[in-house]
Protein backbone atom coordinates (compact mmCIF):
# COMPACT_ATOMS: atom_id res chain seq x y z
CA UNK A 1 0.00 0.00 0.00
CA UNK A 2 2.80 2.43 0.87
CA UNK A 3 4.41 1.70 -2.50
CA UNK A 4 1.15 2.65 -4.24
CA UNK A 5 0.94 5.91 -2.29
CA UNK A 6 4.54 6.78 -3.13
CA UNK A 7 3.89 6.08 -6.82
CA UNK A 8 0.70 8.15 -6.68
CA UNK A 9 2.56 11.09 -5.14
CA UNK A 10 5.47 10.76 -7.57
CA UNK A 11 3.07 10.84 -10.53
CA UNK A 12 1.17 13.77 -9.03
CA UNK A 13 4.39 15.75 -8.55
CA UNK A 14 5.46 15.01 -12.13
CA UNK A 15 2.05 16.02 -13.50
CA UNK A 16 2.42 19.34 -11.69
CA UNK A 17 6.03 19.98 -12.70
CA UNK A 18 7.37 19.64 -9.16
CA UNK A 19 10.94 18.37 -8.91
CA UNK A 20 13.07 17.48 -5.93
CA UNK A 21 10.21 16.83 -3.51
CA UNK A 22 10.57 13.62 -1.51
CA UNK A 23 7.31 11.64 -1.68
CA UNK A 24 8.31 9.69 1.43
CA UNK A 25 8.59 12.90 3.46
CA UNK A 26 5.20 14.08 2.17
CA UNK A 27 3.70 10.71 3.07
CA UNK A 28 5.05 11.09 6.60
CA UNK A 29 3.68 14.63 7.00
CA UNK A 30 0.22 14.28 5.48
CA UNK A 31 -2.67 12.06 6.45
CA UNK A 32 -4.18 9.64 3.96
CA UNK A 33 -7.27 11.87 3.74
CA UNK A 34 -5.13 14.94 3.00
CA UNK A 35 -3.22 13.09 0.29
CA UNK A 36 -6.45 11.77 -1.23
CA UNK A 37 -7.92 15.26 -1.26
CA UNK A 38 -4.80 16.73 -2.83
CA UNK A 39 -4.46 14.21 -5.66
CA UNK A 40 -8.20 14.38 -6.40
CA UNK A 41 -7.45 17.76 -8.02
CA UNK A 42 -10.37 19.64 -6.48
CA UNK A 43 -8.24 22.17 -4.62
CA UNK A 44 -4.96 23.99 -5.17
CA UNK A 45 -1.90 23.35 -3.01
CA UNK A 46 1.48 24.97 -2.44
CA UNK A 47 4.86 23.48 -1.64
CA UNK A 48 6.45 25.41 1.20
CA UNK A 49 10.22 26.02 1.36
CA UNK A 50 10.38 23.33 4.04
CA UNK A 51 8.96 20.79 1.59
CA UNK A 52 5.64 20.66 3.40
CA UNK A 53 2.49 20.88 1.35
CA UNK A 54 -0.56 22.87 2.35
CA UNK A 55 -3.74 24.04 0.75
CA UNK A 56 -3.38 27.31 -1.19
CA UNK A 57 -5.01 30.07 0.82
CA UNK A 58 -5.98 33.16 -1.11
CA UNK A 59 -6.50 35.06 2.13
CA UNK A 60 -2.82 34.65 3.09
CA UNK A 61 -1.73 36.12 -0.24
CA UNK A 62 -4.31 38.90 0.08
CA UNK A 63 -3.11 39.72 3.59
CA UNK A 64 0.51 40.03 2.45
CA UNK A 65 -0.55 42.33 -0.41
CA UNK A 66 -2.66 44.46 1.96
CA UNK A 67 0.22 44.66 4.43
CA UNK A 68 2.54 45.79 1.64
CA UNK A 69 0.01 48.40 0.56
CA UNK A 70 -0.24 49.63 4.16
CA UNK A 71 3.56 49.89 4.31
CA UNK A 72 3.38 51.99 1.14
CA UNK A 73 0.61 54.20 2.58
CA UNK A 74 -1.60 53.08 -0.31
CA UNK A 75 -5.19 52.14 0.28
CA UNK A 76 -6.36 49.10 -1.65
CA UNK A 77 -10.06 48.41 -1.39
CA UNK A 78 -11.40 44.88 -1.21
CA UNK A 79 -12.38 44.76 -4.86
CA UNK A 80 -8.85 45.81 -5.94
CA UNK A 81 -7.36 43.03 -3.83
CA UNK A 82 -9.96 40.53 -5.09
CA UNK A 83 -9.09 41.35 -8.71
CA UNK A 84 -5.36 41.00 -8.01
CA UNK A 85 -5.90 37.67 -6.18
CA UNK A 86 -8.12 36.32 -8.96
CA UNK A 87 -5.50 37.22 -11.55
CA UNK A 88 -2.75 35.55 -9.50
CA UNK A 89 -4.78 32.40 -8.85
CA UNK A 90 -5.92 32.11 -12.46
CA UNK A 91 -2.39 32.45 -13.77
CA UNK A 92 -0.98 29.97 -11.24
CA UNK A 93 -3.57 27.24 -11.44
CA UNK A 94 -6.06 27.63 -14.27
CA UNK A 95 -3.87 28.00 -17.34
CA UNK A 96 -3.41 24.24 -17.31
CA UNK A 97 -4.28 21.33 -15.05
CA UNK A 98 -1.69 22.33 -12.48
CA UNK A 99 -2.92 22.06 -8.89
CA UNK A 100 0.38 22.23 -7.00
CA UNK A 101 2.95 25.01 -7.12
CA UNK A 102 5.94 26.10 -5.02
CA UNK A 103 5.41 29.16 -2.84
CA UNK A 104 8.28 30.87 -4.68
CA UNK A 105 6.14 30.77 -7.83
CA UNK A 106 3.26 32.35 -5.89
CA UNK A 107 5.60 35.11 -4.73
CA UNK A 108 6.95 35.66 -8.24
CA UNK A 109 3.42 35.80 -9.66
CA UNK A 110 2.36 38.36 -7.03
CA UNK A 111 5.32 40.53 -8.03
CA UNK A 112 4.53 40.17 -11.73
CA UNK A 113 0.83 40.99 -11.29
CA UNK A 114 1.47 43.98 -9.02
CA UNK A 115 3.89 45.39 -11.60
CA UNK A 116 1.51 44.69 -14.50
CA UNK A 117 -1.43 46.30 -12.68
CA UNK A 118 0.54 49.47 -11.89
CA UNK A 119 1.06 48.96 -8.16
CA UNK A 120 4.80 49.67 -8.31
CA UNK A 121 5.11 51.02 -4.74
CA UNK A 122 3.10 48.12 -3.30
CA UNK A 123 5.24 45.77 -5.37
CA UNK A 124 8.41 47.32 -4.00
CA UNK A 125 7.28 46.76 -0.41
CA UNK A 126 6.04 43.26 -1.26
CA UNK A 127 9.44 42.38 -2.75
CA UNK A 128 11.15 43.62 0.43
CA UNK A 129 8.74 41.51 2.49
CA UNK A 130 9.41 38.48 0.27
CA UNK A 131 13.18 38.86 0.60
CA UNK A 132 12.82 38.70 4.38
CA UNK A 133 10.87 35.44 4.05
CA UNK A 134 13.69 33.55 2.33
Amino acid sequence: MTEQKLNLLTDYFQDNGIEGLDPQKVLENMSDDEIRAMVSGNDEYVVKRSGNIEKYKKDKVARSIKNSADESDIQLNSSDVDIIIKDITDRLFYGDDKKLTPTVEVRDMVIEILKKDGYSKVNEDYENYAKNQT
